[in-house]
């Protein structure tokens, strides 16, 4: 809640009006707002609940700068060069933010994968539960259930699946081998997407 007249969804506009790269992080202690409809963000929204710890607050700031970081790939990416790499590869790629989750739907396309997606860790499961999939690719930062206790879920009900995570995060590294995964730092670019599926796939050898 804003002060005077002006709403928090409409000084956001204002500011990327005037900056058009300027990365928006909303906090509110309200799970239904101006920019929660149906129990989902409006696209390109990023929301911290409150109340919110240090910790929390600094590793929301490095998902939403990643996230716009891995926005400025998606838009200069150029899928010219297309390598068949990974063909007999199911991937259910979980991402929340539309732009990210259809380029990287691309790249791994363009490497020969078979892709499913979800938006969220709910939707993930259900197709984990329904399809085959060799491979999820999660970020790390989805709303509601985090991609990183997706990836317990998966890891303690399907431990042969291989694990990708993607994050702004470097310093996931010590969960990410626990888990026995690939950790994919934000932004990535289509060669080290198939370099992190490299070494997700010979982990199954």
């Amino acid at each position: 809640m804003m002060p005077g007249s002006l709403r928090s969804p409409d000084l956001a506009r204002k500011a990327k009006e005037r900056l058009r790269n300027v990365a928006v992080l909303f906090t509110s202690g309200y799970t239904q707002n101006a920019i929660v409809h149906g129990g989902r963000l409006d696209p390109g929204v990023e929301l911290l609940a409150k109340p919110y710890t240090r910790e929390a607050l600094a590793r929301k700031i490095r998902h939403v700068l990643a996230n716009q970081d891995q926005r400025r790939v998606a838009q200069g990416s150029q899928h010219s060069a297309k390598e068949k790499t990974f063909e007999d590869a199911t991937v259910l790629l979980v991402e929340d933010d539309d732009l990210i989750r259809l380029t990287t739907m691309d790249m791994l396309s363009d490497i020969g994968c078979k892709v499913k997606e979800a938006s969220t860790a709910q939707e993930a499961l259900k197709i984990l539960d329904e399809q085959p999939v060799d491979v999820l690719l999660t970020d790390v930062g989805l709303p509601g259930v985090s991609g990183l206790q997706l990836a317990r879920d998966v890891h303690a009900r399907r431990p042969g699946l291989r694990l990708v995570l993607a994050t702004g995060d470097s310093g996931g590294q010590s969960e990410a081998a626990r888990l026995g995964a690939i950790l994919l730092v934000k932004p990535y670019t289509p060669q080290s997407l198939r370099q992190g599926f490299e070494h997700a796939l010979k982990k199954r050898r």
